[in-house]
């Protein structure tokens, strides 16, 4: 993805014998600022509206970056609650823009949510047709292995099953890899509005 890069990370990448200009310094302070800020937000010692008083007197630049970085830190992981709160936090900001697309990025963030929740739903119906076919064929479900002089039965669960068996791996796999490119091109889509739009 094409995030912008922060004061910091500018810095960071200057080689060991430069010096950095006051302007860079001064950069890389405010940079830090933020990121202090964005920290009390996400152990929710702040609210939304609390970061929208922090950031109002601040250049458009660093309203980009606080959420870009919000968007950095959303992963096709992430639950419910973490996804939310990353989408108040840059609405949030959006609001202190000049030109607003607020209600795109909510349309975005809608589409985010859905991706995860039809993985989710399609795992489950993976999950559910795999415990139909155990049902009727019992024998896929039973392992035999040896143990000393005898013999040992385990029956093994579904999970179990599924994580021997490497065709459903690999199908659950590029279920996953679906689902994760397309919530990837929705987050892009949502850093291009931010980017835009100052």
């Amino acid at each position: 993805m094409s995030y912008i890069k922060s004061a910091l990370e500018i810095a960071l990448e200057k080689t060991a014998g430069e010096k950095l200009t006051p302007q860079e310094i001064a950069e890389i302070k405010q940079q830090k600022k933020i990121d202090s800020i964005l920290a009390k937000y996400y152990k929710d010692r702040i609210k939304a509206e609390q970061l929208w008083h922090h950031f109002k007197e601040l250049p458009g630049q660093y309203l980009i970056e606080a959420q870009n970085s919000f968007l950095r830190s959303l992963t096709f992981q992430s639950s419910p609650y973490d996804v939310e709160k990353r989408e108040t936090g840059i609405l949030a900001l959006e609001s202190l823009k000049k030109s607003k697309q607020s209600s795109e990025i909510e349309h975005y963030f809608k589409q985010l949510v859905e991706s995860q929740d039809e993985f989710q739903k399609e795992k489950e119906g993976l999950i559910e047709s795999i415990a139909k076919d155990l049902e009727n064929n019992p024998e896929r479900r039973l392992q035999t292995f040896q143990q000393g002089n005898q013999i040992i039965i385990k029956e093994l669960t579904v999970q179990e099953v599924m994580e021997q068996d490497e065709g459903l791996k690999e199908r659950l796999n590029q279920m996953e890899k679906k689902y994760m490119q397309r919530f990837n091109l929705l987050k892009e889509k949502v850093f291009e509005l931010i980017k835009e739009n100052n």
